[in-house]
């Protein structure tokens, strides 16, 4: 073998060895192109003292999106991406999370979360929302929403938790009655194998790379995940408490799959909210935006063009059937 070709060959080595010694490295390669691939820019800002790292894209009616406890703006790029094409997407790391503020000294009490984000919102000058969310963010914006009903156009909730009446996910009524153990452990690697099958309905096949850097990445929260589900899930109003309040359009999305939010609550929430608009999917869990990316988009769709969320896109839309709406 010529010596070029050596060099070549240990050249390959060192790729391949790295994205097992350094796959964090490899996560925020991937993350980076990723967004620059959807089109959307990482920017920072701070309010109030506290480091916002959040995504921004597109032009149009302003959509900001809201992530789960311990998740990350990047988990809705699938969802996103085609979204910026008719709209200004805003998807921030809330902080305590992602590439934002860390979480010691934040409180995570819904209310307290929910005020950050009108400190954000304000900060950046935007003024009327569709606001997004999936579990604990979809507890958010219901609170924003319900004390900022005339600056929510139109209010979006996926797999929302906080529902306190109906029936409860094994995982969270044990919680919720006092069990020790919160929902979201990351102790070690197997915690997190464990933690993407309960969130999925189908497990989706992830490199082993990209599930330790998955693991690693939630680790650092691991001192104050407790905390932070303790004052989410524990101590704050009940989601179903703002339902009165909610008087802009309301889609409720849910994986009929679901095992962290019992599939009970979207129907609680659909009784409970005047007019809202109720889309489930079979064989999807908790994850939905991740799970059926296509479905949500298209829901949405339909959701926006009936509402004239979109005037351009509501003028010229065709009628098309969404999945298990009531």
């Amino acid at each position: 073998m010529s010596q070029s070709s050596l060099y070549v060959a240990f050249g390959l080595f060192l790729l391949v060895a790295s994205w097992y010694v350094i796959p964090m490295r490899w996560m925020r390669l991937l993350s980076f192109l990723s967004r620059a691939v959807t089109g959307f820019r990482s920017r920072y800002t701070v309010v109030d003292g506290v480091k916002w790292h959040y995504l921004e894209g597109g032009h149009g009616p302003t959509l900001v999106i809201l992530h789960n406890i311990a998740g990350e703006a990047d988990h809705w790029l699938g969802v996103a991406g085609p979204l910026r094409r008719e709209f200004h997407v805003l998807v921030p790391d809330l902080p305590g999370f992602g590439q934002s503020q860390k979480p010691e000294g934040l409180s995570f009490r819904i209310e307290d979360q929910s005020r950050r984000l009108e400190a954000f919102l304000d900060h950046l000058a935007i003024g009327s929302v569709i606001l997004v969310g999936n579990a604990q963010g979809a507890c958010i914006a219901a609170d924003f929403a319900a004390r900022n009903p005339e600056r929510v156009r139109a209010l979006w909730m996926q797999g929302a938790l906080g529902v306190a009446e109906g029936a409860h996910s094994d995982i969270m009524e044990e919680y919720l009655n006092g069990g020790d153990t919160p929902p979201v452990v990351v102790n070690k690697m197997r915690d997190y194998v464990g933690l993407v099958d309960l969130l999925f309905y189908k497990r989706p096949h992830v490199p082993y790379a990209l599930a330790r850097a998955g693991y690693l990445n939630m680790a650092r929260l691991n001192k104050e995940l407790p905390r932070i589900q303790d004052e989410a899930l524990r101590h704050s109003a009940p989601l179903e408490s703002h339902a009165d309040a909610l008087t802009m359009p309301v889609l409720i999305e849910w994986g009929e799959e679901d095992q962290f939010a019992h599939p009970d609550g979207a129907k609680l929430l659909h009784e409970r909210i005047p007019g809202s608009t109720l889309v489930t999917y079979p064989e999807v869990g908790h994850l939905a935006m991740l799970e059926a990316p296509t479905q949500c988009i298209a829901t949405f769709q339909a959701f926006a063009a009936e509402h004239g969320l979109n005037a351009e896109r509501a003028a010229n839309a065709a009628p098309s059937a969404t999945p298990a709406v009531r």
